[in-house]
């Protein structure tokens, strides 16, 4: 495998570049054009590469610049079906559950791409798939939302046998293509929101699969774990603590279970991570502050709810921590920034 060595550079699998590359063709537009000016050749172009985002942006600027139809980005997440994502696709499509094919996807999202993560929670009676942006993406933000959700449905709907009948929460802005899209997903879809989710109801985490295979499911799941290891032994430590972190906040994980994640024992996590100029503790309390914030912001949320979904076995410690950080408390704090935004009279 090729791995890109830029330390915590976010890489694209050249696998989805090949996808595109066919996607383009099929629309009439030569590979040459749209390699034009990046340093990324045809011939040596592979599946198992993990593509640096710095050579990607240029093509993926002139795919967007070139492509005649502005369905492209989802005409690109239809052709991404499960066995265009390697092992993961296999354990995905061999897994016993839906809520097991999901939190495999996000466990090893990674080894496809570090430009965004997925992080799996409840909120009421819904289930939430979230997609968060890990690299600024510019003017390119609406092409990967459009292809990766539309990816996302595509490979639920192909684990399931299902049409997907839930909802869609978009960051970007409606377009006149969009109209075509909603006819296709069948889905509810709002836009400008503050993050990119897909929700259907909680109990559809337990739909057992079609597909489900043991033997194959831990094959895969062996192969994506070392794929996952060798991205993490060439720079890519510090994104996938992070990564670990978003999704096992709630249980406020100790730096010997982060350093198991890791493969690693819990001095040399503690060790790399001084190298790189930070610590367990200061990268836990980065990540419960911003997503105290999101939460307070972008949920209803109560402030005990939202304490435990950041760890905090004491409401009150959660509170001396925010007053720490901003200098309010949570509930002063949503109430002035909800206040902020409210629409004049």
């Amino acid at each position: 495998m090729t791995i890109a060595r830029h330390t915590a550079e976010a890489t694209l699998s050249g696998q989805y570049l090949m996808q595109l590359l066919v996607a383009l063709q099929a629309l009439g537009l030569s590979s040459d054009a749209v390699l034009a000016g990046t340093p990324i050749q045809l011939e040596s172009l592979n599946a198992d590469q993990h593509l640096p985002w710095s050579q990607c942006l240029q093509l993926m600027r002139n795919a967007q610049s070139l492509a005649p139809s502005p369905m492209l980005a989802i005409d690109l997440g239809r052709l991404l079906n499960l066995r265009n994502h390697g092992f993961l696709g296999y354990a995905v499509l061999s897994s016993r559950t839906i809520g097991g094919a999901i939190d495999l996807s996000i466990r090893y999202f990674r080894t496809r791409t570090s430009l965004f993560s997925l992080r799996l929670f409840r909120e009421g009676d819904d289930a939430v798939v979230q997609l968060d942006e890990a690299v600024p993406l510019g003017e390119l933000q609406p092409f990967f939302i459009e292809a990766l959700m539309t990816l996302m449905l595509v490979c639920g709907e192909q684990v399931t046998g299902r049409t997907f009948m839930g909802e869609l929460r978009l960051s970007v802005s409606a377009a006149k293509h969009h109209s075509q899209w909603r006819e296709v997903q069948g889905s509810r879809i709002s836009y400008d929101n503050a993050f990119n989710q897909i929700r259907f109801p909680r109990k559809g985490l337990q739909m057992p699969l079609a597909q489900a295979d043991p033997q194959l499911l831990a094959m895969a799941t062996a192969q994506c774990e070392q794929e996952l290891h060798r991205l993490r032994d060439h720079g890519g430590l510090l994104p996938s603590v992070k990564m670990w972190l978003r999704e096992h906040l709630p249980s406020n994980p100790s730096l010997d279970q982060a350093a198991a994640a890791q493969a690693m024992s819990a001095r040399t996590l503690r060790r790399r991570l001084s190298d790189l100029g930070t610590s367990y503790q200061l990268m836990m309390e980065q990540m419960r502050r911003g997503r105290a914030v999101e939460l307070l912001l972008h949920s209803d949320s109560t402030v005990d709810a939202i304490a435990q979904a950041l760890g905090y076995g004491d409401p009150s410690n959660f509170g001396r921590a925010f007053r720490r950080w901003t200098g309010v408390s949570p509930r002063l704090y949503r109430e002035q920034s909800r206040e902020q935004t409210r629409e004049p009279q």
